[in-house]
């Protein structure tokens, strides 16, 4: 259960019943957000997004400050780090009400963090990489994407949930991210891939985008990791 309470923030609690009555709102066409609803399915027909779109209730049922925004931020174009390439990408939802009591004084909840090292950059079409983040869920966010390498695709999905719940999924791995909210990739010659989870603190996206350029910098557990012989 969740139970929120901060200056400026009035109290809200998401537990089972929050949850019970969100399910009854996504079913109950009057209270659905009509103007985000006619956004996602002109998009759904003009870009040919695959898989269709649901109706979502309004964002901000318990009062304002429900829902700020969404966003992410990283390194997209390859920053070499002892002789090897990475990209990195970090997800982050904007102070509400349902994170603050957690977050202190920042202004952003960084809740994923995914880093890769690669041999591949596309400078012209960005085709070496995808990044999404979405709120069609809210309270729960949802971030996903790719990347690619010369031989290989590394599709990513990750969440953090109104409890606090997150999890990511990385080509069908599975990872709690109670455990480390950033992930490093690392592939292999052959095909194949390592992972490593670290542990980070609580930053904005700024000192975040640092400490991860840090940790690969300095880190000599990390170096280790992605230096090995077969290492990409």
């Amino acid at each position: 259960m969740l139970t929120c309470t901060i200056a400026g923030y009035s109290q809200y609690v998401w537990n089972i019943e929050a949850e019970k009555k969100n399910e009854i709102h996504r079913r109950d066409s009057t209270t659905w957000d009509q103007k985000l609803f006619e956004i996602d399915l002109n998009n759904f027909r003009e870009q040919n997004i695959p898989g269709g779109v649901f109706p979502v209730p309004r964002y901000n049922p318990t009062g304002e400050k429900s829902f700020i925004g969404l966003g992410y931020d990283g390194n997209f174009k390859g920053v070499m780090i002892n002789n090897k390439r990475f990209l990195y990408n970090c997800f982050y939802a904007t102070k509400n009400k349902f994170n603050a009591s957690f977050i202190g004084d920042k202004q952003q909840d960084v809740f994923f963090t995914i880093a890769i090292s690669t041999d591949f950059i596309d400078p012209k079409g960005f085709s070496h990489l995808r990044s999404s983040i979405y709120s069609r869920n809210h309270p729960n966010y949802l971030a996903k994407g790719y990347y690619k390498t010369k031989n290989n695709t590394i599709d990513f999905n990750a969440f953090i949930t109104g409890d606090r719940n997150a999890y990511a999924i990385l080509n069908e791995r599975i990872f709690n991210l109670a455990i480390g909210k950033m992930i490093l990739i690392v592939p292999q010659q052959d095909g194949s891939l390592r992972s490593m989870q670290i542990e980070i603190p609580l930053l904005s996206i700024e000192k975040t985008k640092d400490y991860v350029e840090q940790i690969l910098k300095e880190n000599n557990e990390v170096i280790n990791f992605y230096s090995c012989a077969k290492c990409i």
